[in-house]
């Protein structure tokens, strides 16, 4: 849907310059749900999840020892990590004039992410200490292992303006601010851990570098429920992106006095820049940071199993844990966290009449050790697009894995549209690593309360393909 003529205010999402060279010169959403994860440790087999469908029956699994899960890993020598994106974008709106864009959008989003995980710690994770295979062999790790849950509320104000129109070329910068409000925050992050299990019951840690840090309705001493404050944090993001267009018949100088008499200049091709969520989030509301650089243990079970019944409790553990190292925690109430900063290229090209094709890459920027894991994604979309009516079947791959081709499909019809990059998962046999869905409603793309906002119609009362002039400005 971000990559379409008619993507309107969803498009700012992915770079705020599409709005000035949309189909629609006004666009409103009511309410958009998007709900992504994927990863390379857990997963369900193809027949397990397609009997969760229709029963709701969590399958189940055994571990070495036949203990229950619900799931099961790979046990590949491969470095594990998974990403969990869920948004809802409220109310928002955008405004084409001429060669200016405004927008204006709210959102919820919530993200969980793992990242450099190693394959023993993985195993160790899921089996427990007493996997006999891992026993007496001594790991250490010097690449960073994270972990992150966040949750905050943002609103986006947005602009985009196409400076410079010459012939056929047109080109278009737009930038979105972000003041974003910190909900919640959860993270752990081990910089280096040197460690050996020696039984079921002992393990050495000989050196270990890590911090946690948490910002949670909660009351730590008792973890009673408490909601206040409600913003925990406060920070800022930004997003900033050029599109460069081959128009097809030039540039219209046509001066309009209502806003639906702007005309759609069409194209050949367009190619897109962004940089998406560069900015932080200071957590200094019921907000602790816990660090240890160069702290060393021994553990002995049933003495040092850890058995909390609070989140104080857990400190407390872990601060006995590493009392002998003669190091002691540094202790903070506040801390930063940095959102998951991507650069995304776009390329649309426009075959015929209403055919397109549509490419994108999202490659992530880690700019800071605290900074959010979002794995890369480039995708390959043909679609069909009309007023009323658009079809598009991306076709995708999560962190350049070619061995896992993603199939989608997204259906817009007037003002509603779904759609899932995660099709093969009813239509292929592979295990189930991830799920992807998306669906939304706008006021748009309909004349219902005179509400049919294309370029170049004025009272219309059907929807049809739009045709531009060819005013050449040479």
């Amino acid at each position: 849907m971000i990559g379409s003529n008619y993507s309107g205010v969803y498009g700012i999402g992915i770079n705020p310059s599409s709005m000035q060279g949309s189909k629609l010169y006004m666009d409103y959403n009511l309410l958009t749900f998007q709900s992504f994860f994927e990863n390379n440790y857990v997963y369900w087999e193809k027949e397990d999840f397609m009997q969760f469908l229709s029963s709701r029956e969590l399958p189940i699994y055994y571990t070495d020892e036949n203990e229950e899960r619900n799931f099961t890993i790979y046990r590949d020598n491969i470095p594990k990590n998974g990403y969990q994106s869920v948004e809802i974008m409220g109310p928002s709106g955008m405004l084409v004039y001429g060669k200016h864009a405004f927008g204006l959008t709210t959102a919820i989003r919530s993200i969980n992410s793992f990242d450099g995980l190693p394959p023993d710690m993985a195993v160790f994770l899921y089996e427990a200490i007493d996997y006999e295979f891992q026993h007496k062999i001594n790991y250490t790790h010097f690449d960073r292992i994270a972990t992150a849950s966040i949750s905050w509320a943002e609103l986006g104000l947005s602009y985009a303006y196409n400076f410079h129109r010459y012939r056929w070329n047109s080109w278009t910068a737009g930038i979105t601010i972000k003041p974003i409000m910190g909900l919640t925050a959860a993270f752990a992050s081990i910089d280096n851990l040197d460690y050996t299990v020696h039984y079921d019951d002992s393990a050495t840690v000989y050196d270990a570098s890590f911090q946690y840090g948490y910002a949670l309705p909660l009351e730590y001493e008792s973890n009673t429920y408490n909601p206040s404050p409600t913003f925990k944090g406060f920070g800022l993001s930004t997003d900033i992106g050029i599109t460069f267009a081959k128009t097809t018949k030039g540039h219209s100088n046509m001066y309009f006095s209502r806003l639906c008499e702007q005309s759609y200049e069409d194209y050949n091709y367009r190619i897109g820049f962004s940089i998406l969520d560069l900015g932080y989030i200071r957590y200094s509301k019921n907000a602790q940071l816990i660090s240890y650089e160069g702290a060393n243990t021994e553990w002995y079970k049933p003495y040092d199993t850890i058995n909390p019944n609070s989140i104080e409790e857990i400190n407390t553990k872990i601060s006995q844990f590493f009392e002998d190292s003669m190091t002691e925690a540094d202790v903070t109430d506040y801390f930063t966290v940095y959102l998951p900063t991507v650069a995304s290229l776009q390329a649309d090209f426009h075959l015929n009449k209403t055919w397109y094709i549509n490419g994108t890459l999202i490659h992530p920027l880690n700019l800071s050790s605290r900074s959010i894991f979002r794995p890369s994604v480039v995708s390959v979309a043909p679609r069909y697009e009309t007023a009323r009516l658009e079809v598009s079947m991306p076709i995708s791959l999560y962190d350049y894995d070619f061995a896992k081709v993603r199939l989608g499909i997204m259906f817009r019809y007037g003002n509603f549209f779904l759609g899932t990059d995660k099709l093969n998962i009813l239509v292929t046999s592979a295990n189930v690593t991830g799920i992807d869905f998306y669906a939304g409603i706008r006021l748009n793309l309909t004349n219902n309360f005179r509400m049919n906002y294309i370029k170049g119609y004025c009272d219309h009362k059907k929807l049809r393909n739009i045709e531009t002039f060819d005013f050449r400005n040479f």
